[in-house]
């Protein structure tokens, strides 16, 4: 097996190579169309198609950057949701859906909690944060990708609830379930949502 050598800062054209070479034989399905490709005010490092049709918009930096690429990856979103019918004119072999939403993804050698924790706000998959880590191979730069998988501690209470909702409109004759007696607050002060409750909305309650 060949000596492997590890790269630390490479150039900008030669890691986009490296990742989009990587991206291929992990994710076939996927297809990058543009590097370096101009959106609201800078350049998204690589613009792909994903396996069910959506734009991906995959932005590169370095372990101080991240905040920086997240900024730049959600205003990316909102630039391309009024451009993909204008993608499809422009490139109708590549099987861009119109109707699916674009999603991005982030690559940096380093991720903050600030940054991890923004992107737990969306929907999975919607903003992926992946680290990736340079290496020579017989010269040549290649790269080993890590993914972040948010932690959303809501979603299995969300499933609970839908799942009772569902069944009680299967069984009309059911009686409605009582809510639970709220739980005592987690935040260090102790303090419950009624008493946080301002004089303005008791007033409309009493109303």
């Amino acid at each position: 097996m060949a000596e492997l050598e590890w790269e630390g800062r490479p150039e900008p054209a030669s890691l986009r190579r490296a990742i989009r070479h990587q991206l291929r034989r992990l994710d076939p399905t996927l297809r990058v169309m543009a590097e370096a490709f101009l959106a609201e005010a800078s350049q998204i490092d690589l613009l792909a198609v994903g396996g069910e049709g959506e734009i991906i918009s995959i932005r590169i930096g370095q372990d101080d950057e991240d905040a920086r690429l997240l900024t730049q990856s959600l205003a990316d979103l909102t630039w391309l949701r009024p451009r993909l019918g204008d993608f499809l004119k422009l490139a109708p072999g590549l099987g861009i859906e119109p109707s699916a939403e674009p999603r991005s993804m982030i690559f940096a050698t380093h991720f903050g909690n600030e940054t991890r924790a923004a992107v737990e706000n969306f929907p999975s998959r919607q903003v992926e944060l992946l680290t990736y880590h340079c290496f020579r191979q017989r010269g040549q730069l290649a790269v080993l990708f890590e993914s972040y998988a948010p932690a959303r501690p809501h979603s299995s209470t969300q499933e609970a609830q839908a799942s009772r909702t569902l069944g009680e409109l299967g069984n009309p004759a059911k009686e409605p379930l009582l809510a639970d007696t709220p739980s005592p607050s987690s935040f260090r002060t102790g303090l419950r949502e009624s008493d946080l409750r301002s004089e303005f909305e008791e007033e409309k309650i009493l109303d």
